[in-house]
């Protein structure tokens, strides 16, 4: 059940199913973000590049905005897509997530997924990385000892 908040400038979007709760939006700007108002989200309570900063910071990309475009302007071409240290994977930009099934999950980051395997959220992350201690400091198998490690298997040519 997405919600929208909208001022001249941005639209805020607060999709209450994806919050891992982590209140950057609270902490960063209290007198937008407040839990015990109604609604919620006061947009008018600070300038929109502020609102914009701590939307950032949603981890779980529960909060995300769109600005509002003036004539000539253009969106944001790709995604990107950062590993958070024994955490999810956050996304960002313009990508759309498909589930398992082809239906859309996610027009646009933010969102963050899930590493961990534990979510009841699936693909998105719902915090329960934290709860299981999730740890990703095992080294990954470089690319390098992957093939090395097939040479040493038989090899079938295609001639």
């Amino acid at each position: 059940m997405m919600k929208e908040y909208s001022n001249e400038e941005i639209v805020v979007f607060w999709n209450p199913d994806r919050c891992i709760h982590a209140r950057e939006c609270v902490k960063g700007l209290p007198q937008v973000f407040n839990r015990e108002g109604r609604p919620w989200v006061n947009i008018k309570g600070a300038d929109s590049k502020e609102i914009m900063k701590v939307v950032d910071r949603c981890p779980s990309g529960a909060l995300s905005y769109k600005i509002i475009k003036k004539a000539g302007e253009s969106e944001m071409a790709c995604a990107q897509i950062k590993v958070v240290k024994n955490g999810p994977l956050l996304v960002e930009g313009n990508c759309t997530l498909f589930d398992n099934k082809g239906i859309e999950a996610a027009k646009s980051g933010p969102f963050a997924l899930c590493r961990c395997g534990g979510s009841k959220k699936k693909p998105f992350c719902d915090g329960t990385h934290i709860k299981i201690g999730f740890d990703d400091s095992s080294e990954p198998i470089a690319v390098s000892e992957l093939v090395a490690a097939s040479k040493g298997k038989s090899e079938s040519h295609v001639g």
